[in-house]
């Protein structure tokens, strides 16, 4: 059996905007050309800072939105291009966890009729049987019984986060995607959650994509690590390689302002100067040059290509130096 679950190569998304009264319209380059692997039971971290398109390749990977360009594979099963009956068909394989739990859920349904919805759509289930389902999963996610009958409302933000996590499960999903699901909750309650992604990771056999600004949060679940920057990926690989020596400059500047327990990981904060690019003017050349330390005349000039160096893959002209 093949144990890649998810595969994308080349993945981009463009989108077309205003810049205003009597300017020209511009091309939003969101995702540009991003190649990736998921293996089944396994976890890959997606990190980088706000506008980077963490949530744009999301958006692609769940269906929500198409890809302006590239491909994608789910279970061997080429979604781009695809009928609109064979992408319903799949769209059961991937389910999302979003940011903000109570903006996920309706207020006026009851949580045992909102986790209950997804079986009704999408099996021949009877009535006992699917509250069934939907007991058995609220049991798993650390909810009580009593909780069946009542609102979104009635719950703190880390229960509506369980509850959100129950309804993305109810199917049995291949793939969850998360898109920062921890970071609107308190740090004792996010640590409860990563262990119950942990735990159903380890029950049902799913596969996670989790979005994260956080890379102390990433060490927990990660077992692959990929690091984006302006829609395009800086640096990936396993998360052990990773963490103990980043190659990118963005990457070391990431985890150089990640708090760890670890004596020998704490290093000299590095600063990264100036702002974030805006997608609608991506410097020529590496995109980072314009806020890396360690820019030469080549960073400025040719893009560097994503290749392997030492057990990873990596954008930068200059990785070598790193290693």
């Amino acid at each position: 059996m093949n144990d890649t679950v998810l595969k994308t190569e080349n993945l981009t998304r463009y989108y077309d905007v205003s810049q205003g009264w009597m300017k020209p319209r511009a091309t939003l380059k969101a995702l540009n050309g991003v190649s990736l692997c998921l293996q089944r039971g396994k976890t890959l971290a997606v990190v980088g800072e706000s506008g980077c398109g963490k949530s744009t390749l999301a958006r692609q990977l769940t269906m929500i939105e198409a890809p302006t360009s590239g491909t994608l594979w789910l279970d061997d099963e080429q979604v781009n291009p695809a009928s609109a009956s064979q992408i319903r068909s799949l769209r059961s394989k991937v389910q999302m966890v979003f940011q903000n739990p109570y903006g996920s859920l309706n207020p006026r349904r009851k949580i045992g009729d909102q986790l209950e919805e997804p079986l009704i759509i999408n099996t021949n289930l009877k009535s006992a049987e699917r509250k069934e389902r939907v007991r058995d999963m609220m049991q798993r996610v650390g909810l009580r019984p009593e909780h069946y009958y009542r609102y979104p409302h009635m719950f703190s933000g880390g229960q509506r986060q369980r509850v959100a996590i129950a309804r993305a499960m109810m199917l049995r999903p291949s793939i969850v995607v998360a898109d920062e699901p921890t970071s609107a909750l308190d740090v004792s309650i996010q640590a409860q959650v990563l262990n119950l992604f942990l735990d159903l990771q380890d029950q049902l056999h799913t596969s996670y994509v989790f979005i994260s600004h956080n890379l102390s949060v990433v060490e927990h679940v990660a077992d692959e690590v990929m690091v984006m920057y302006l829609g395009r990926i800086a640096e990936s690989g396993p998360k052990q390689t990773l963490y103990e020596k980043p190659l990118h400059p963005y990457t070391q500047a990431l985890l150089s302002a990640t708090p760890s327990i670890y004596p020998e990981r704490r290093t000299v904060k590095i600063k990264i100067e100036g702002e974030l690019p805006s997608p609608l003017n991506i410097p020529s050349g590496c995109a980072f040059h314009k806020r890396c330390p360690h820019a030469v005349a080549q960073c400025r000039e040719q893009e560097p290509a994503l290749r392997e160096v030492q057990g990873r893959q990596v954008a930068c002209h200059l990785a070598e130096q790193f290693v």
